[in-house]
């Protein structure tokens, strides 16, 4: 009797699952077997091992047996598009219509006349007037098989595997700074972008296999040589930095609202001479000390106020511009310049991507401060006293010049110098303007006694006018430097767009001797469908500052994120962040070092014990 209670009591607590017709059963089928991947590694330099492991996990435990092999592969994938002009292509242009101003139109546009922007934005999605272009180079491509013979993968599974580079420099990973990019049309345009991508490639015991992107890493190219210091000295202009990109009836408004109000002819004109104590050649990581002395050739009616330095990197599409320059769109390059770009580039770098990440402490405010140095530095300056003596820190992260496939990247010293403009050229210009009736005239004497009767002026200090950063220009003065890395190669080093260059290769294991031979790489081209291509640079969406403005506020136009060739080129995780935290985690006590015969934060480490 005691061993029928439980089928008894079964029987009695569940009546309707055990009388119920079978067929009216529901089954859920099983979840598909999926796998996630995971790549930490160093990144990759010229004539050098570098070491990395492959972490592999299923996501169902019903999974566990069901993968018969994985193997990793490691690409380089390099990615260039245009949209240029064809030539004698005339884009329509913006006409003004008699419709009255709405609403909010004066102060959004600069002025009361409404425009007309249809045709305008009809002419930037049509075929017969614009070129475009999209193409992806496969620079090399290594694979290995990391695990094989249905392995029990019930619990994560770390492999180790090693890259052998040969004496080669490849381009390095520059992540981009820009702001979210809206639907608005696209006018000339380039745009360029390359990555070294880990994919695991998964075969199930079924036969299909999944490419599981594991994660993205980097190349730290070497020096070509030894660098060779001298003192260096440029003199040259400064400009007008306006690369005139914005071509809408609001900004034409401004710049004719300037040259009535202040006249060219009328403005002051000024030289420098740049003075660089050890030439223009620059390591990372190093300082560049230099002086900058600023001249009046032009007597006119603006005058110096302060003058900032910084380094820039530049980034420019020689392989699109080189099409449209090709093409009969002379005005391609003026647009598409790095000197035009707003979006600042810094390379892909371990130690400075996520400094709080290996923070030791962190300040009273729970805010890590990070110790990369700054790269501008600014002081007003006078007639009187015309020159800085400045000395810059050259951040860690800062891109060295590099020429890849499609793209050129450059280093430049910006120098900035704010002129000012009288207060009755500012009323001029913007009437309505909150501006004072006069500025201080009186000495430095009288400007110090003044400020001591200012909240907001330090004791000893002139009192200084409120409104220059409304009545200035900036006029700019560039040098080129060219910054290298901070450890010169030990052999002489190709360069990657050399015909016959070898290409890297990925072995299993921890085999860290250097290769005897390498493959030759042999880049593969695939270009775009037209269609997409035209898709995401042909857009019919307005161009009307204040409809756009309209749009945005009642949200009625969401931002838009197309689906691009390069979406995955830095998906998942960087690989290089995951090595250096596996780094300090042994330095740290953190996990053990598996010893050999290396020292803990040399770089190259011990793997973990594989399970």
């Amino acid at each position: 009797m005691r061993f029928l209670l439980v089928p008894l009591l079964l029987g009695i607590a569940f009546p309707v699952s055990l009388a119920s017709n079978p067929s009216e059963i529901k089954t859920t089928e099983p979840e598909a077997c999926s796998v996630r991947a995971w790549v930490r590694a160093e990144d990759l330099s010229p004539d050098h091992v570098s070491r990395g492991e492959l972490r592999i996990k299923v996501t169902h435990v019903e999974c566990a047996n069901q993968i018969a092999s994985v193997a990793l592969r490691l690409q380089l994938d390099e990615f260039g598009e245009f949209k240029y002009l064809k030539n004698g292509a005339v884009l329509p242009a913006v006409q003004p219509t008699n419709q009255s101003a709405p609403d909010g139109y004066t102060d959004w546009v600069g002025g009361d006349i409404v425009y007309d922007y249809q045709a305008h934005d009809d002419g930037l999605g049509d075929p017969e007037l614009w070129t475009v272009k999209a193409e992806e180079r496969r620079a090399w491509t290594t694979e290995a098989t990391l695990v094989d013979n249905n392995p029990d993968l019930s619990q994560p599974f770390v492999i180790p595997f090693t890259v052998a580079v040969p004496a080669v420099n490849y381009p390095p990973v520059f992540k981009a700074f820009s702001s979210i990019q809206s639907s608005r049309p696209v006018f000339r345009h380039s745009s360029s972008d390359l990555g070294y991508r880990y994919i695991a490639v998964v075969r199930f015991v079924d036969g299909h296999t999944e490419d599981v992107l594991a994660g993205h890493t980097t190349f730290v190219p070497s020096s070509q040589g030894a660098v060779q210091q001298a003192p260096f000295t440029r003199r040259t202009a400064f400009e007008d930095p306006d690369c005139k990109r914005d071509d809408t009836p609001a900004s034409k408004k401004r710049a004719e609202d300037l040259e009535r109000c202040l006249p060219e002819s009328q403005r002051s004109a000024f030289i420098t001479e740049i003075q660089l104590e050890e030439g223009n050649i620059v390591h990372q990581g190093q300082p560049l000390k230099g002086r900058v002395t600023v001249r009046n050739i032009k007597a006119g009616s603006t005058v110096i106020s302060g003058i900032s330095v910084r380094v820039q990197t530049l980034r420019s599409d020689h392989w699109a511009q080189a099409h449209a320059d090709a093409g009969g769109d002379t005005n391609f390059y003026n647009t598409t310049s790095g000197l035009c770009r707003k979006n600042g580039h810094r390379a892909l770098n371990p130690e400075t991507m996520s400094d709080h990440i290996f923070a030791e402490n962190v300040d009273e405010d729970r805010v890590y401060r990070s110790p990369n140095p700054r790269s501008s530095v600014n002081k007003p300056i006078t007639p009187e006293h015309p020159y800085f003596d400045f000395e810059l820190q050259i951040p860690l992260d800062t891109s060295v010049d590099f020429t890849s496939y499609y793209t050129t990247i450059e280093n430049h010293l910006h120098f900035d110098l704010t002129v000012l403009y009288s207060l009755d050229v500012a009323k001029c210009i913007k009437p309505d303007s909150k501006l004072p009736e006069e500025e201080p005239t009186i000495d430095d004497a009288a400007k110090t006694e003044e400020g001591l009767w200012d909240s907001y002026t330090r004791v000893g200090q002139p009192l200084r006018s409120t409104s220059p950063w409304r009545r200035s220009l900036t006029l700019r003065a560039e040098v080129a430097i060219t910054v290298v890395g901070s450890v010169p190669p030990a052999h002489p080093v190709k360069h990657y767009l050399l015909p016959g260059t070898p290409a890297p290769v990925l072995r299993s294991g921890a085999q860290v001797q250097m290769l005897d031979v390498f493959p030759v790489a042999q880049p593969i081209f695939t270009e775009e469908a037209l269609a997409n291509t035209s898709a995401r640079l042909m857009r019919a969406e307005s161009t009307d500052p204040f409809q756009r403005r309209q749009q945005l506020m009642n949200m009625t136009q969401s931002r838009r994120r197309d689906s691009h060739p390069t979406k995955d080129y830095r998906g998942g995780n960087y690989a290089g962040l995951l090595w250096k935290k596996k780094v300090v985690a042994e330095e740290r006590g953190i996990i053990p070092i598996v010893s050999d015969g290396g020292k803990p934060g040399d770089g190259q480490q011990p793997f973990s014990a594989v399970p």
